[in-house]
């Protein structure tokens, strides 16, 4: 019955209908760059995104698009309402700090809880910071030794450029405000010091090393390649500190011990490295011989001048996690798709392993682990799996106890594999519901960028999607890591290309399916995603019905050539770089901003953020500008700014603001309710 209600939906329900934009006027500015070229809205950057000309644009962008929106509100608010009685799965354990005779837990609302111990009632220390209204991150908390100090690291804009508050928890005093800070904390084994890095100004570069203490501060240690970033962290048995920089494929470490900076090895081009301790053991993650591997040093003064032993090789497999324990080192990793886990003994012997995923689920190690447990936990979830968990215990390689059943579902899951357009066969993970017999509305979704895997999560969101006719498809492009770090280089750079034919690929085979409508495809992308969506509309613009875009990397040229943008240096590796004429060439290509051209481009809801430093609101705002002056489509093409947000969504909106999104394309395939 549900299926027949959806169809005759589907067939009643109009498309949404365009009235006229406001204008975004021209405003041509002479980009930077090798070869010079006539950006026709350049001038709409203002990096003080202060502006009042600026800001009543955006607003009454915003004003349009609800306007154009305002018939799906119904439809929003019915989402919302599912989404809150979702079933979310079992919830992930609570994690507690052992500290100064306590134990100490923050909530992302910046309020602090303590606790004598399992069994006591926690007591508010610290009142949540999070304002009413407005952008909050708290991205990372540091608690002094003595249980008194609390080093917090927020964000109030959306920009990832943090400040530092030093806080007494006694008197309730305020004893340092650090600003431009990145998010990483650390006290200094002795407690009198903490280290902070700072950004460097614009680029947002973390680059300096600094140390606070009796109120004053002190720079350490500063990285002076442009390319590389600084980092801290402490080992697993919080016997030493650690800083690390590093760029796209190469890593130096320095110990922070005695407060000092001792180098650990000397950087070099191409080698990656990273050391963990444990007791008398020195392990070693490094690609040394080609593949990301786990090595053991003799001891931590021989790291940078004798040979490591090789304990476990990363050929045909993708090292993602490792965890030290006093008995074992647990291993987690990815091989042909799928989650592994290995456990060595601590003579560094294979004891276990097991398989922990097959096909459209992922697994992985959760939370910090306690060093002296002789088990780890271990979460799971699909696409139409909801999250659950088990211990295995590290000695037997069983697990502690059964998995729990999984019960009958509506929907189903699949990993499919797709022939491309070079013969490369492209991963695709799906999930749809199965008494829904009508042909199906998709929505494909695709990032490819970075080696990141885009794990197929249980989202329950996409679930209403599922119950209203569509199918859920995730395609693992090249650029992505779900296959290797092959897979990953075959997808950057001069071969960036390959993401876009894969993503292409994916959604030509999938239309030809006779369970998928191939007039009721869709497309969504965030940040780099957003680059691939955007450039597969270049390419193939009658391929989709419609489009969402999340703060899309749209503006790759101009980005690349401007060395004084947030992460520009640092990803030349990944984009290419304006310099060489070969990355030029095919960056050229690519560019989504620079490719726009007279098509039927399908409709388009594209949303930015205000201070978002990774990709700044001017890229999707000159795109989707462009895009109109070339559109012989009727759109419409709509652009919605957080004006109190960045990259990440703003937590009070958030939920909003995806309701919004998939109401738009439920609208688009003729979905009201």
């Amino acid at each position: 019955m549900r299926s027949l209600l959806i169809l005759a939906s589907l067939l009643a329900t109009p498309a949404l209908t365009a009235a006229e934009a406001p204008q975004i006027p021209e405003r041509p500015v002479l980009m930077k760059g090798e070869i010079a070229r006539v950006d026709p809205y350049g001038g709409w950057r203002d990096d003080s995104r202060s502006s009042p000309e600026l800001l009543t644009l955006l607003r009454e962008q915003n004003r349009w698009t609800e306007q154009q929106l305002a018939g799906q509100q119904s439809l929003e608010k019915a989402l919302q309402a599912e989404w809150r009685t979702r079933e979310r799965g079992e919830p992930m354990p609570v994690e507690w700090l052992s500290q100064a005779g306590s134990q100490w837990r923050m909530g992302a609302d910046g309020s602090l809880w303590q606790r004598n111990d399992e069994q006591a009632e926690p007591r508010q220390r610290l009142a949540p910071r999070q304002p009413a209204g407005g952008y909050y991150e708290l991205a990372a908390w540091s608690l002094h030794p003595n249980g008194r100090w609390l080093a917090l690291a927020e964000d109030s804009r959306g920009d990832r450029d943090y400040h530092i508050t030093l806080l007494d928890l006694v008197n309730g005093e305020t004893l340092a405000t650090l600003p431009h800070r990145a998010s990483d904390l650390l006290w200094s084994l002795d407690g009198k010091r903490l280290y902070t890095v700072a950004n460097e100004r614009h680029t947002l570069r973390p680059w300096q090393l600094w140390a606070w203490q009796d109120g004053k501060e002190t720079l350490v240690h500063q990285e002076r390649d442009p390319a590389w970033l600084l980092s801290l962290y402490r080992t697993t048995d919080k016997r030493h500190l650690i800083l690390q920089s590093n760029n796209h494929d190469s890593s130096e470490q320095y110990l922070l011990d005695d407060g000092l900076v001792t180098l650990v090895k000397a950087r070099q081009a191409g080698l990656e490295y990273y050391l963990d301790t444990q007791g008398d053991r020195v392990l070693i993650k490094s690609n040394q011989d080609g593949d990301l591997g786990l090595y053991q040093a003799s001891n931590l003064s021989e790291v940078g001048s004798q040979p490591w032993r090789p304990l476990w090789s990363g050929k045909d497999q993708s090292l993602e996690k490792w965890r030290l324990f006093e008995h074992h080192t647990v291993l987690q990793y990815r091989k042909d798709g799928d989650d592994w886990l290995d456990v060595l003994g601590a003579d560094g012997k294979l004891t276990h392993s097991l398989p922990l995923t097959e096909g459209a689920g992922t697994a992985w190690i959760q939370g910090s682990q306690d060093p002296a447990s002789n088990k780890v936990l271990i979460r799971r979830q699909g696409m139409a799996e909801a999250p659950h968990q088990r211990w295995l215990d590290l000695a037997s390689g069983q697990w502690q106890a059964a998995d729990t059943p999984i019960p009958a579902s509506l929907y189903q899951s699949e990993r499919r594999w797709v022939l491309g357009k070079d013969g490369v066969k492209v991963p695709v993970s799906l999930v749809w519901r199965k008494d829904i017999g009508a042909p199906k509305a998709l929505l494909l979704y695709g990032y490819g960028a970075y080696g990141t895997p885009m794990r197929p999560y249980y989202q329950p969101q996409v679930l209403s999607l599922l119950d209203r006719g569509f199918v859920y498809a995730i395609a693992h492009v090249r650029g992505g890591g779900l296959l290797g770090d092959t897979w990953y280089r075959e997808g950057r750079g001069q071969q960036k290309q390959h993401s876009v034919d894969d993503f292409l690929a994916v959604a030509d085979s999938l239309a030809r399916d006779p369970a998928i409508d191939p007039a009721r495809l869709f497309a969504m992308g965030g940040s780099a995603g957003g680059l691939l969506v955007a450039a597969a509309l270049n390419q193939a613009p009658s391929r989709f019905a419609g489009a969402v875009l999340q703060v899309p990397f749209v503006d790759l040229l101009g980005t690349m050539n401007d060395p004084e943008l947030p992460l520009t240096r640092q990803e030349y590796a990944e984009w290419g770089n304006p310099a060489v004429t070969a990355d030029y060439a095919a960056m050229r290509r690519l560019s989504p901003y620079d490719n726009l051209h007279a098509a039927p481009y399908p409709p388009l809801y594209v949303t930015a953020g205000l201070h978002d430093s990774q990709v700044p609101y001017w890229e999707p705002l000159k795109w989707l500008a462009r895009l109109r002056a070339h559109s012989t489509g009727t759109g419409p093409y709509l652009l919605s700014t957080e004006l109190e947000g960045g990259h990440l969504a703003n937590p009070n909106t958030a939920t909003q603001r995806a309701a919004r999104e998939y109401a738009f394309l439920l609208s688009l395939a003729g979905v009201q309710h």
